[in-house]
């Protein structure tokens, strides 16, 4: 949750009226004069804004410790762990302090992408929009993880070149394992016969293509570590980007 203007303003009216009454009740008990404790009063807080104001000058154009956003786009195949992994990195990096916002594909596929079906122009007019959110959280200093399947070298590329603070990730998942996980049943679906009415068409990895990255920034093969290891690594590694 977010403080809303006013109650951020009337939180430090507050908090400075505390510290004056405070400061005032202080300034009387030790001089006994409330002409004294006033100017005491007065005076102190004149100056505590002065400095407060110079200080922040200062830091403004100081560039150590900032941070910029960073987008993290996933691509791995259905069932590789991407947005387990995600939600798992998310609470850890807001743990530390940092904004963390998870692009989970399917959740956008039901919102902003709901228009969408699943052909090659789809899938990269799917990719194209939570990139572009992924661009405006970055420029407000947000980390956001895309969960998607995100299967098209080209528009991988295109989402690349959105800046320097975008990262690809191959969650690596081989095709057999995913076979035998199928915790949601859908490879079996996947490859019932045509006609059957449970089967799943245009499915990633099945009868529609997945392009194996080229060159991605990190690899996690979730078929060989376990969801900790895997989190311990993208963390480390969001950790070490974030400038």
């Amino acid at each position: 949750m977010i403080d809303s203007p006013k109650r951020s303003i009337t939180k430090a009216a507050s908090w400075r009226l505390f510290a004056l009454v405070f400061l005032s009740l202080v300034s009387f008990l030790i001089t006994g004069d409330e002409k004294k404790a006033a100017i005491i009063t007065i005076l102190y807080h004149s100056i505590q804004v002065g400095f407060y104001f110079i200080h922040e000058r200062i830091w403004t154009r100081v560039e150590w410790g900032k941070t910029t956003g960073l987008c993290i786009q996933m691509t791995g195949l259905s069932g590789s762990g991407k947005s387990t992994l995600a939600r798992m990195t998310g609470k850890r990096l807001r743990d530390r302090g940092y904004r963390v916002e998870i692009i989970d594909g399917d959740e956008y596929r039901e919102g902003l992408c709901s228009d969408l079906g699943f052909s090659k122009e789809d899938r990269n007019t799917n990719i194209r929009r939570l990139g572009f959110v992924s661009k405006i959280l970055a420029r407000n200093n947000v980390i956001s993880i895309i969960a998607a399947i995100n299967p098209y070298e080209e528009i991988r590329k295109e989402i690349e070149d959105n800046g320097h603070n975008v990262k690809t990730v191959y969650v690596k998942c081989d095709l057999e394992t995913l076979k035998r996980r199928d915790t949601k049943g859908l490879y079996k679906r996947a490859l019932l016969e045509n006609g059957n009415p449970d089967k799943i068409y245009n499915f990633t990895g099945i009868s529609d293509p997945f392009e194996r990255p080229k060159s991605p920034d990190l690899v996690i093969s979730t078929d060989k570590i376990t969801a900790i290891i895997a989190t311990d690594i993208l963390e480390k590694y969001i950790i070490q980007n974030v400038v």
